[in-house]
């Protein structure tokens, strides 16, 4: 009876996360890049070649793409900016001309839910699994309310973008070369190899489990040193050689072999780390090769030559540095703290609160703890993950980068769980607790879970608190009286939301997906019908019903209707930051405000803040 429960538990939660990314994907409007992936998707499948947005892998681009191929390989004019040179990254200008097909709206719908069957089922069955064999059905539970109802999953999770499909993978990857851990045989060899090799194909960050499957493997059969024989050592250094080798044919597979075999001295690259100049400006125009002279020169290349090609250039982000931004402060580089801030904030308390409660159980507490080697199966890839995308200092523009690491957390909080099995009344109720205000929090900004972040972020002083000292957590204040519990409570579980753009920004908060619900709003209010809008985004403005025209005068205010992303309000020139001293009447979504500047408003601004 107990296991009939559990699993009819698993599916109402599959059902519901299906429906919430589902539901998100069909309302919130394409995101930036979407277009160029999109496209990029198309090309694939359309010319055979992946020279498109070469800086991720190509396979949830080539799922997304499976509907699309048809309407946009027909609209030749999209391809006429196609440019193959490993300089050059065209995808953004033939995304451009994409998004202004006659049913892109539809088209990214349906490729969205694409990804979402393919990858958001990936992603729920493995914690599911991983969960149930690392500590039982209770705790497998728990790690599926963890797991759909994160912020970071139903935002990201509702996109074609690679992040959060890659740690459906990542996760995936992980818990079958863990089943070949505890059985090291030839069919879980294999399977555990197909899946690594689709995990490389979603983001190149995972080629970081080559080592670390090494490691792990290392670690785990240190307590069976005495009783291994050397026959049994070399039958599983070959095991581990044939996953490997499984999994880089599965990568050729994935690019259709393109470019398999090069000589790596014939490869053009970007990078200082690739070319062996000492800075980027002693770079050739045509790029460069630090091998080209050397015997390695020679070597053929056992990978695709755009997934090589795709490693430069995505350093070179890194190499060059781009403007980032945290907590009021704009930079030319990143900062090594940047992720664990972002999780900070961006991560539900709730969650927080269970992750503090696992370590006090581990610590303190008997029948929590499983065998080492499994828990360090389950820490380990996440905390790798974490510090490889921290080192990674030339720019901190997205926390989403930290998404594949996300399950493994999950997996090791939701152990917790356990307390309900030793009957643990006290640490139940806590747990309980948490989970459920995990699962509020979350859920009060939803469907806007991309611009999600924790109720630290309205409390948490910031730079722009100096110049701005009254904190847009106070936006759209609401009268207390006569409203509901309900009400009540989600108005501070929205607060952290309503201040975020305080702390980061770009795809943090602002991606461009609430313009339609910034359009069903202008449908709503004639009144506002000479609207100037700066909209952040890809998708265009001349699409909608939405004026196009005019945008918000820049540095002095003007009376009139306004909509703004919040990232033309703190953008780093500054031309709308003067926006702040007003209070917005609305906001679409999270990341635009509406604004009805007034010519009393203007003149009380003049008067108590000095702006001219």
């Amino acid at each position: 009876m107990k296991c009939i429960l559990i699993w009819l538990v698993f599916f109402v939660l599959l059902f519901v996360y299906l429906f919430l990314l589902v539901y998100s994907a069909r309302n919130n409007s394409p995101v930036m890049s979407e277009d160029a992936h999109l496209a990029s998707g198309v090309s694939h499948h359309k010319f055979r070649r992946f020279d498109l947005y070469r800086v991720n892998p190509p396979f949830v681009r080539y799922v997304a793409a499976l509907l699309a191929k048809g309407k946009l390989t027909s609209q030749e004019n999209v391809w006429w900016r196609y440019e193959t040179s490993p300089l050059k990254r065209s995808e953004f200008a033939i995304g451009g001309v994409a998004n202004r097909h006659s049913e892109y709206r539809m088209l990214i719908f349906q490729s969205r839910l694409l990804t979402i069957l393919v990858f958001g089922l990936v992603g729920i069955l493995a914690c599911f699994y991983f969960a149930k064999n690392f500590a039982g059905q209770i705790v497998a539970i728990i790690v599926l309310v963890l797991y759909c109802f994160s912020p970071y999953i139903l935002g990201h999770g509702s996109t074609i973008m690679p992040d959060a499909h890659s740690a459906s993978f990542a996760v995936a990857s992980v818990y079958l070369f863990w089943r070949w851990l505890k059985r090291p045989e030839a069919l879980e060899g294999l399977i555990a190899g197909i899946i690594l090799g689709l995990a490389e194909l979603t983001k190149f960050t995972l080629l970081i489990f080559y080592p670390l499957f090494v490691v792990m493997w290392l670690i785990y059969r240190l307590p069976e040193m005495t009783t291994l024989t050397k026959k049994d050592w070399i039958q599983q250094c070959k095991q581990i050689a044939v996953v490997f080798f499984i999994s880089v044919v599965i990568i050729n597979m994935g690019y259709l072999f393109e470019g398999t075999g090069k000589f790596l001295g014939s490869y053009r690259f970007q990078t200082t780390l690739f070319t062996g100049y000492n800075s980027l400006k002693d770079i050739p125009a045509g790029g460069g090769n630090r091998f080209e002279k050397t015997p390695l020169a020679y070597i053929p290349m056992p990978l695709p030559s755009n997934f090589i090609q795709g490693i430069d250039t995505q350093r070179l982000d890194f190499e060059r540095g781009l403007s980032s931004y945290l907590r009021g402060e704009w930079s030319q580089h990143g900062w090594w703290y940047y992720y664990l801030y972002a999780l900070l904030i961006k991560t539900p308390l709730g969650t927080i609160g269970l992750f503090l409660l696992a370590i006090f159980c581990t610590l303190f507490q008997k029948g929590y703890n499983v065998s080492r080697r499994d828990e360090m199966v389950i820490l380990l890839p996440g905390i790798v993950l974490l510090i490889f995308v921290s080192s990674q200092t030339g720019f901190s523009v997205h926390s989403r980068y930290i998404i594949p690491a996300l399950p493994f957390f999950f997996i090791w909080i939701s152990k917790v769980g356990k307390a309900f099995s030793l009957k643990r009344p006290i640490v139940s109720t806590i747990a309980s607790v948490f989970l459920v205000w995990s699962l509020l929090s979350s859920l009060s900004i939803y469907p806007h879970s991309l611009s999600y972040f924790n109720e630290l972020a309205a409390i948490i002083p910031t730079l722009e608190d100096k110049n701005y000292p009254k904190p847009p957590s106070e936006i759209l204040q609401m009268s207390w009286q006569k409203k509901t519990l309900w009400q009540k409570t989600n108005h501070i579980l929205t607060a952290g939301s309503r201040n975020g753009a305080r702390h980061l920004l770009n795809s943090n908060i602002d991606w461009g997906q609430d313009l339609f619900n910034l359009e069903k709003w202008y449908q709503k209010h004639p009144e506002a019908k000479d609207m100037k809008v700066a909209y952040w985004g890809s998708y265009p403005l001349e699409l909608t019903q939405l004026p196009s025209k005019e945008h918000p005068p820049a540095d002095k205010p003007q009376a009139g209707w306004y909509a703004l992303s919040v990232n033309n309000i703190y953008d780093k020139e500054k031309q709308y930051r003067y926006f702040l001293n007003f209070e917005p009447i609305a906001m679409a979504g999270y990341s635009i405000y509406i604004y009805h500047v007034t010519l009393e408003e203007i003149d009380r601004v003049r008067q108590e803040e000095g702006v001219e």
